[in-house]
């Protein structure tokens, strides 16, 4: 009896002792906030660090022709590179391999023997690493000569059913024959398909050059029902440029003159209000630019779009391999856009580390429509190339493409916080004259 009596003696000093020690610990509780606080400035940094949503295709979607051809005999057809277009076009050579391949030199104009009457012609608008084109943006397992660029790509038909390729330099003197494992059949069926939308196109012969069958110009014949469209803009945050590009804390340097100068240990970036263009340098990377291109193309876009910089439809429009620059330009409907201001592009360079130069108009599109205005008519390709041919002013060997863009017409900005800036894309002919595309007009260019 007095043992029980010390067991519940004892148990009740416990529950006493224990209650005193809980009460003692929620009076004196202090929450540790260390990784609360951890977790939201890491939560505020991955907001800050992105300018959009990343793409999920890979360079495929970026890196793409500007136009498309198909040549059957004396037919020629063509059609804009939209997004689709571009996709269904190349899907049956995706995931395949080169089962051989070979260089061909020409000193005179370039002449492919082994063409057959029907091809597909897909051009692009700078030179780009046959490897690296094949392995990141098709996915197809090839040995290519190293180094060798192209700048069109002609898609044809083998004896034993399957698809050729080949890849020819922006020189027109040089190709790359393919044999691949890509069957013809799954090609031609999207072909059909594809051909349903396709327009007349007209093949241009401008120099010594492009006289044959596989280097001619091509160009849309006779374009109609042009439409021009209205862009409304949204702004990037000049905060969120810097955390993307500082590795630290940044200091504004200067406020003036409507330029606003940040810069830390590593970088300097510039900022100017009127055109809203900001501009960095990577310091350290000065001497170290990158004319590489079989690495700068992946890895400029790499950078680019894990911060989701490829905020509307920007593709690879430009290759300075002498500068070690890249144009990434905005394209609407298919078409490339062309602005004096640079508001259309991103221009950026890849060091040995890391990136050198970043441009870019802190803009990003908001929503497109049509503009309302009647349809443009254009004039066809022949009465643009007669036109160039017969001006004095110009040399025509030194055109060497042409096509249809929209001249982005900055609207004027009146400076309300509740007017949002917005553009006119108004479609005009274009033509790459000594490596330059400048605007045609009223038989020259400007």
């Amino acid at each position: 009896m007095r043992s029980k009596e010390l067991i519940k003696s004892i148990i009740l000093g416990l529950l006493v002792l224990m209650s005193v020690v809980l009460t003692y610990m929620t009076w004196n509780f202090s929450p540790d906030l260390a990784n609360i606080d951890n977790q939201v400035s890491s939560s505020k940094a991955s907001e800050t660090n992105v300018i959009g949503k990343p793409l999920n295709e890979g360079m495929g979607k970026v890196v793409t022709p500007y136009q498309i051809v198909h040549s059957e005999g004396e037919d020629t057809e063509g059609m804009e590179a939209t997004k689709q277009n571009v996709e269904a076009t190349l899907e049956p050579l995706k995931d395949h391999r080169v089962i051989r391949s070979e260089q061909m030199h020409s000193n005179h104009n370039l002449i492919i023997p082994d063409l057959t009457d029907e091809f597909l012609v897909l051009d692009f608008t700078y030179d780009m690493p046959l490897a690296t084109y094949l392995g990141q943006a098709l996915n197809i397992d090839a040995k290519v000569p190293n180094n060798f660029k192209f700048d069109r790509l002609i898609v044809d038909n083998n004896k034993d059913g399957y698809v050729k390729l080949y890849a020819i330099s922006k020189d027109r003197h040089n190709v790359v024959r393919m044999t691949t494992s890509a069957k013809l059949t799954k090609l031609k069926k999207v072909m059909k398909q594809q051909q349903k939308i396709m327009k007349p196109y007209t093949e241009i012969i401008t120099n010594k050059d492009t006289i044959d069958r596989a280097t001619h110009i091509f160009a849309p014949k006779s374009p109609k029902g042009m439409k021009s469209y209205h862009t409304i803009y949204n702004r990037i945050g000049v905060d969120t440029m810097n955390s993307i590009l500082f590795n630290d804390s940044v200091v504004v340097r200067s406020t003036k003159s409507g330029t606003t100068t940040y810069n830390n240990n590593t970088g300097v970036a510039n900022y100017y209000d009127d055109s809203e263009k900001y501009r960095y340098t990577n310091l350290p990377e000065d001497e170290n630019r990158s004319t590489n291109m079989q690495d700068s193309i992946p890895s400029t876009f790499d950078y680019i779009n894990n911060h989701g910089g490829f905020t509307d439809d920007f593709r690879l429009f430009n290759v300075d391999n002498k500068s070690g620059e890249l144009t990434y330009q905005l394209f609407l409907n298919g078409r490339p856009t062309f602005n004096e201001e640079d508001l259309n592009n991103i221009k950026v360079s890849w060091g040995d580390k890391g990136v050198f130069s970043y441009a870019r108009a802190l803009l990003k599109a908001n929503v497109t429509i049509d503009s309302g205005e009647d349809e443009t008519k254009l004039p066809g390709a022949e009465t643009v190339r007669s036109e160039l041919a017969n001006n004095p002013e110009i040399n025509f060997e030194e055109v060497t493409n042409m096509t249809i863009g929209y001249k982005m017409e900055n609207q004027p900005d009146k400076s309300d916080i509740e007017i949002q800036r917005n553009s006119e894309f108004k479609p005009q002919w274009y033509v790459q004259y000594n490596g330059e595309w400048r605007a045609y007009n009223d038989g020259g260019l400007e």
